[in-house]
């Protein structure tokens, strides 16, 4: 596309200067390549601007920033001055690619903590109605069938990714598309002109406070979402009836049609789960539907995906585009989510016949923490491990409320690195260790202070007695550990299963 043309159509100024063709929209200078389009984007660490003159060498025809002039690039560089670089990507990078969400339906996924899962129940539903589905989580990213691991550290793709992402999920032949819609998303613009027709929000509690600031800040950017469905005819909003923070401020928003649901069985909800219970192959409970009742059987353990379930549900048969025929058939879509047979880091079991239970979870937030320690907690005869750190160089707030936490539901606490980044570690694992220690759990017993991830995971399975469950907690699906001097490879499960086999011997697996 020619330049002039890309600018017209994303609703930008002309750049003084040529008119060259635009072949790809970039951020980063070390993707460019000949025919590029650089926007220089202020980040929290490095400033794009500083990198215009290396993407205009590498090969990128023209450039769009916040400031100008920018030294070191030649002056026939066509440059565009803009208030926002952030915006102006999502808007180039959506035009450029052809602006695929507008060719399928779309449902963005936000909340605290169940995105990930509830994403990926609904494209389950939706493959199991014969509706060939995408999905874009934290975990990995789908096509239909085809399924690969996200590579980046981001919940929510950078603009540029995402539509690329979408035109190649349209160009196989999906019309639907989930879309783990993270704060972080929402706040830095990468979803701006993602064209969203359906919000289905899960529990809100606390998270990102390092960006957001305050709770309220919080909850009002993920209302953002629901503002671009509001302005759908026909949006679908998807809303938590238990969620006593988040819901009273949601529901108020406007929007063509709403559903509720309830894990608790409000009667005052459109989807309710009904006689929950749970055993060693999964969860279980009656749905009670605008579409009629149903028995729902998941093979995910955790009682708390009874509420990501009845989000799925909700979001598979009440949305779609009336050229779409619309929501698919109940009966189908229960018959996806039960299909649903793990989501990586999601209250995953290492188990190589040992008479003690290892459990991997992404849980990081205090609220995911409390619940997965509450689920594990009634099933576990023996004492309860909680392995985890928190997050160097990210909302601090949730240290100490994780600490406390631990020390009011688990027996033995193992405090640990998660990202230290470029804070000390010690003083991060100490800082979560005061308020466990103010909060009843005693040094050298019931607390242990051990900052090397692998040495205290190899000490909580060395440790565990028969009928124990150790819960290792915050890393889940992440394949790094992020440090002061760069990424360090890991993998929790398969560390968790090293030191399974050097404590029961090769014989186990």
């Amino acid at each position: 596309m020619l330049l002039s043309e890309l600018l017209h159509q994303s609703v930008l100024d002309s750049a003084g200067g040529g008119d060259p063709e635009v072949t790809a929209v970039e951020y980063d200078s070390r993707q460019c390549r000949p025919g590029t389009l650089f926007v220089a984007v202020p980040g929290f660490h490095v400033d794009g601007h500083g990198f215009a003159a290396a993407a205009v060498q590498a090969g990128a025809v023209a450039v769009v920033a916040e400031r100008t002039p920018i030294p070191a690039i030649p002056e026939d560089t066509p440059l565009l001055q803009v208030e926002s670089a952030r915006r102006a990507l999502s808007a180039l990078a959506a035009t450029l690619a052809g602006h695929p969400s507008r060719r399928m339906t779309v449902a963005g996924i936000t909340g605290t903590d169940g995105k990930t899962t509830t994403a990926t129940m609904l494209w389950a539903a939706w493959q199991a109605a014969g509706q060939k589905a995408a999905s874009v989580t934290t975990v990995d990213l789908r096509i239909g069938d085809d399924v690969r691991p996200s590579t980046g550290r981001i919940t929510t793709l950078e603009a540029t990714e995402l539509h690329r992402f979408l035109a190649e999920a349209t160009d196989a032949g999906c019309t639907r598309a989930a879309v783990e819609t993270s704060s972080h998303g929402l706040h830095l613009h990468r979803v701006d002109d993602v064209d969203y027709d359906l919000a289905v929000y899960t529990r809100i509690t606390s998270e990102h406070l390092d960006i957001h600031g305050t709770r309220e800040e919080y909850l009002r950017t993920k209302q953002r979402l629901l503002e671009l469905v509001g302005t759908r005819p026909g949006g679908l909003a998807v809303l938590d009836r238990d969620d006593d923070f988040g819901y009273p401020r949601l529901a108020g928003m406007p929007v063509a049609r709403r559903l509720t649901y309830s894990a608790s069985g409000r009667a005052d909800a459109d989807l309710v789960a009904e006689d929950l219970r749970v055993d060693a192959r999964g969860v279980y409970f009656t749905a009670g539907t605008p579409w009629g009742r149903t028995e729902v059987r998941l093979r995910l353990a955790g009682t708390f995906n009874a509420a990501n379930a009845l989000a799925a549900l909700a979001a598979a048969c009440g949305g779609g585009r009336a050229v779409e025929g619309g929501g698919i058939p109940l009966e189908a879509a229960v018959r996806g989510v039960g299909a649903l047979e793990r989501v990586t880091g999601r209250m995953e079991r290492v188990d190589l016949g040992q008479d003690f239970a290892v459990v991997v979870d992404y849980a990081h937030t205090t609220a995911a923490l409390e619940k997965v320690l509450g689920e594990l907690r009634t099933a576990t005869p023996g004492r309860l491990w909680a392995v985890f750190g928190s997050a160097g160089e990210r909302d601090r707030e949730k240290r100490g409320a994780m600490g406390r936490v631990a020390a009011r539901l688990a027996d033995v606490i193992v405090v640990t690195d998660e990202d230290p980044r470029g804070e000390d570690r010690v003083a991060i694992v100490e800082e979560i260790a005061a308020a466990a220690e103010a909060a009843g759990a005693a040094r050298g017993t019931a607390l242990h202070l051990i900052p090397d991830r692998a040495e205290a995971v190899a000490f909580a399975i060395d440790h565990a007695s028969p009928g124990d469950t150790v819960l290792l907690a915050g890393k889940g699906h992440e394949r790094t550990i992020e440090t002061a001097a760069g990424p360090l490879p890991w993998d929790e499960g398969a560390e968790a299963e090293a030191a399974l086999r050097r404590r029961v011997g090769p014989q186990s697996g």
